[in-house]
């Protein structure tokens, strides 16, 4: 399914859900309104009218007892004849309305004990019997009062289970209303949750992908299953990685066999200048003798430039060999500083050393570990200014410094044996190097350009190299700000016996 169907069926779900609960809300509020007509029809009319019929029973009593105490007096007559009236006109209408089976019923014994009331008091009382046909009345009154009383309170139950009925009937449409509305919540979730993975599970494979291949590894391969826009970006990615991996090899095996190629013309360009200098051909003069010192000096770099193109390609390759055995780093330390004494004098730069007196012996490959050193002293010779000094120290640890990077802790605990470590530093006073180049300038080929007028020294690859050396060793090289100004290389190697004991494990040589 391409991306656009998915997220087009995943918004089309979402908007049938919106549609669904929208016409289910308008559902409810048909419900709620039908409840509330329910109330609205609660017969209060019969609460009232029950309300009324006991008012108008006082009445009647009251006119009763007055017309009999004034022997029929015409006027109490007439206004009992009206209440008699309108009392019979209430019974008749709350009979008319719909009420309960309850309501009824005692509606029922009210409308008979009115009648029995009607139809004793309509005939005039025989002489003698005022009393008697009152003290009757009176009774019948009492029994129509408290029948009046019954149909109050029916009436009254029967309004609270109607307005209980209508609270059951709104909780459940709530309840109802609210299961409904977390089921397309949850749906609505579900169906985002598919269209996210569908496409945020691709989208990071070729994240990651295109991060591996941006640190050189050409060899990694996307899943291509599906066939959407991503599973075709995929099998895109995984043509170029291909040809970038051609690409590589091909630069790869230029360089290498470039190298090569111009490795014994340059050796025997630099022999011929050799036994120029040595005068074997004849004499020289002193101007003679410069130009072909400098075009030693120039075949030199040369021929230093073509031994690490030559490295790199071994590098990259996978074939460069090691013969790890038990050096003294102390001494290699003396004598790359030993090969840089004559140009540091050149340029009026003092070389410093803190090396130990004894031995300090390390498993390594002694002819790489020198060349380590010399690349670093090599890079401080070319960025300290004239008239500073370059110093190299180097100690015993019984364990890593404090300053060792996070990056390389992991790497150096692997390889660690408990013997100790020998960190060896060269620090300079040149320009430093600010923070977000410190692991840059591991890359090859990559150089800090500090302004448009700087030319670029070197190539690049010496770091590259050197790291590539000390990884291979299991060792650690960083770079960190000089406190006196410029920067300071360290490399850590684990030693070939238990170190010494030290006072200062966070101990920096310079």
């Amino acid at each position: 399914m391409k991306i656009a169907t998915r997220i087009g069926t995943g918004y089309g779900i979402l908007i049938a859900l919106i549609f669904a609960a929208l016409l289910y809300q308008v559902m409810l509020v048909h419900r709620l309104q039908s409840i509330n007509s329910n109330l609205s029809a609660i017969n209060f009319r019969a609460a009232i009218i029950s309300l009324q019929l006991r008012r108008d029973l006082d009445q009647v009593e009251e006119f009763t007892r007055k017309l009999f105490a004034t022997g029929g007096d015409p006027g109490y007559a007439s206004q009992l004849a009206e209440m008699r009236q309108a009392f019979t006109e209430n019974v008749r209408e709350v009979e008319s309305l719909s009420l309960s089976a309850a309501e009824k019923e005692e509606v029922r014994l009210l409308a008979e004990l009115w009648a029995r009331f009607a139809e004793q008091t309509a005939r005039p009382p025989a002489p003698g019997q005022a009393e008697e046909a009152l003290a009757n009345g009176i009774v019948l009154l009492a029994q129509l009062r408290f029948q009046t009383e019954r149909l109050i309170r029916a009436t009254r139950l029967a309004i609270e289970s109607q307005v209980e009925q209508a609270a059951r009937a709104s909780q459940r449409v709530q309840n109802i209303s609210l299961a409904a509305s977390l089921a397309a919540l949850g749906v609505s979730l579900l169906v985002s949750f598919w269209v996210v993975r569908s496409i945020a599970r691709p989208l990071g494979r070729l994240t990651e992908g295109t991060r591996i291949v941006a640190q050189g590894k050409f060899s990694y391969r996307l899943d291509e299953e599906g066939r959407d826009e991503l599973a075709q970006l995929s099998s895109d990615f995984n043509i170029m990685t291909r040809r970038l991996s051609e690409l590589d090899e091909m630069k790869k095996d230029l360089v290498s066999n470039v190298s090569h190629d111009l490795k014994t013309p340059l050796a025997s360009m630099q022999e011929t200048h050799r036994l120029l200098l040595e005068g074997i051909p004849g004499p020289l003069n002193e101007s003679q003798r410069r130009l072909l010192d400098l075009n030693l000096q120039s075949a030199g770099r040369l021929s230093s430039l073509i031994g690490n193109l030559l490295d790199l390609s071994r590098i990259e390759a996978g074939v460069m060999s090691y013969e790890m055995q038990r050096q003294d780093l102390a001494a290699l330390a003396r004598t790359a500083v030993a090969e840089f004494e004559v140009p540091a004098g050149e340029k009026g730069l003092r070389l410093e050393t803190e090396l130990p007196s004894e031995p300090l012996p390390v498993a390594c490959d002694g002819d790489h570990i020198l060349q380590v050193l010399v690349n670093l002293l090599g890079n401080a010779l070319k960025f300290s200014p004239r008239g500073s000094a370059i110093r190299m120290g180097l100690c015993c640890l019984p364990q890593w410094p404090a300053n060792l990077p996070e990056t390389w802790r992991d790497k150096v605990a692997g390889s660690y044996g408990g013997e100790g470590f020998a960190l060896l530093s060269v620090a300079d006073s040149g320009p430093g190097i600010a923070p977000g180049e410190r692991e840059r300038i591991f890359e090859k080929f990559h150089q800090i350009r500090r302004d448009k007028r700087t030319a670029r020294q070197g190539t690049g690859l010496g770091l590259a190299i050197a790291r590539s050396i000390v990884e291979a060793h299991r060792g650690a090289i960083w770079v960190e700000d000089n406190p006196g100004g410029g920067s300071v290389f360290y490399v850590l190697l684990a030693t070939a016996m238990p170190s010494r004991k030290t006072t200062s494990p966070n101990y920096s040589p310079v």
